[in-house]
């Protein structure tokens, strides 16, 4: 595919979320992807999509009282009650955007981690983290007036990439990192 292929598909991709409305029209396979595809094009696509709250959207679900991931986007209130699952794992594949792209947590080589969160949207705040083979890593960031201030926790024996949204790196050794751009 050459460049103006690649920019041919962005733009018709872009289009079509507009005529949908930025609400989610993937499917089963594809879901795990938007997110990401969208964030290649301009981060606030994948936003704006994941903050949709009508339906189908995940903002639906709990605005509509869901506390899982439905499998239906309307849970049971559809017409064929009682056959969607209340707990299923297809739409929630987007969990895996808000770790490794909302707070940027990704493993970047042995006793290595690139921690490089991209706040958007209109979330104000985000955490993740996980116990590693090594320890507790983690990211929180949140807004502030102009600023945003990030918290890194990286594990013993490990070293950590930080890579601010404007593309500024820091090395970071173990420990809690208090952090703001």
């Amino acid at each position: 595919m050459n460049d103006n292929q690649k920019e041919f598909a962005k733009q018709r991709l872009i289009t079509a979320m507009e005529n949908y409305r930025w609400r989610v029209g993937t499917g089963f396979l594809s879901t795990p992807f938007i997110l990401y595809v969208l964030a290649d094009i301009k981060i606030d696509y994948a936003y704006r999509l994941l903050e949709n709250e009508e339906c189908p959207g995940w903002l639906f679900m709990p605005k509509s009282g869901a506390t899982t991931v439905w499998e239906a986007w309307e849970g049971n209130s559809t017409y064929s009650k009682g056959i969607a699952s209340l707990n299923h794992y297809s739409k929630g594949a987007m969990v895996s955007w808000l770790f490794d792209t909302v707070c940027g947590i990704k493993v970047d080589g042995k006793n290595q981690f690139l921690i490089a969160p991209k706040p958007g949207g209109t979330l104000a705040f985000a955490e993740a983290g996980y116990d590693s083979q090594y320890g507790t890593v983690g990211c929180k960031w949140k807004k502030e007036n102009l600023s945003i201030y990030y918290e890194v926790i990286v594990p013993a024996n490990t070293e950590a990439t930080f890579v601010y949204p404007s593309g500024k790196t820091v090395s970071l050794g173990p420990g809690i990192h208090s952090l703001n751009e």
